[in-house]
């Protein structure tokens, strides 16, 4: 089985980060994409709600796709939320080749992660387009040197719409140019503080929910 990791604070979850996942399963020809809410993730500052209503959501966002499935073995876990160590426990469970999705800036930081080089022999990386960072500021990540910076133009450029590389370890990383959509868990957040709309930015059934809940307010 092909199994795809969108993990995030889901904060709440929108159609930015649904839309990628499923043009990504259907590309790479991914069977399951698991969402994985966060717990206490280390490198976000920002206020969170609490983990039970971002699951709660998460689960009504994917409800109407057999494909999307949510975990909770990060919500559970007590302390702090590390990628590396849901990566192994995923494996334990489910036996199968594992793709890790995360955008450009996250990818940027995978240096500060915890046993960030454990990751790359665990799992494939999918690394997917997000504005305003460009594929050729990978060129700076250690993890790429090898890369030629004239591919990640072309991806920048859309002359490419993908690119695969082999790892040494056989591990894939995947550069993938998918629909931006401009929506953000942010400023989702500030529209409802101000009392602006929040509709066609994220489901009808999570809308209704953070309606019933008074959430983010």
């Amino acid at each position: 089985m092909k199994l795809a990791i969108m993990g995030g604070t889901f904060n709440p979850v929108h159609f930015g980060h649904l839309r990628p996942a499923e043009e990504i399963r259907e590309r790479l020809k991914l069977d399951k994409v698991l969402f994985i809410p966060s717990a206490r993730p280390p490198h976000k500052d920002s206020e969170i709600i609490e983990p039970f209503h971002r699951l709660e959501m998460t689960r009504l966002a994917v409800k109407s796709n057999p494909h999307f499935d949510v975990s909770t073995i990060e919500v559970m876990r007590e302390g702090k939320s590390y990628s590396v160590r849901t990566v192994e426990e995923l494996l334990e469970k489910y036996r199968a080749e594992l793709f890790f999705l995360v955008g450009i800036d996250a990818f940027l930081e995978i240096p500060t992660w915890r046993e960030a080089e454990r990751l790359f022999a665990l799992t494939n990386l999918v690394i997917l387009l997000r504005p305003p960072y460009l594929f050729q500021s990978l060129s700076q990540s250690p993890y790429l040197k090898s890369i030629s910076k004239s591919v990640l133009s072309e991806l920048d450029q859309g002359i490419k719409q993908g690119y695969r590389k082999v790892s040494e370890n056989g591990k894939s990383i995947y550069f993938e140019r998918i629909t931006f959509l401009d929506i953000s868990s942010t400023s989702i957040r500030r529209n409802l503080k101000t009392g602006k709309s929040i509709k066609y930015l994220l489901p009808d059934s999570v809308e209704s929910y953070i309606m019933t809940h008074g959430l983010y307010r």
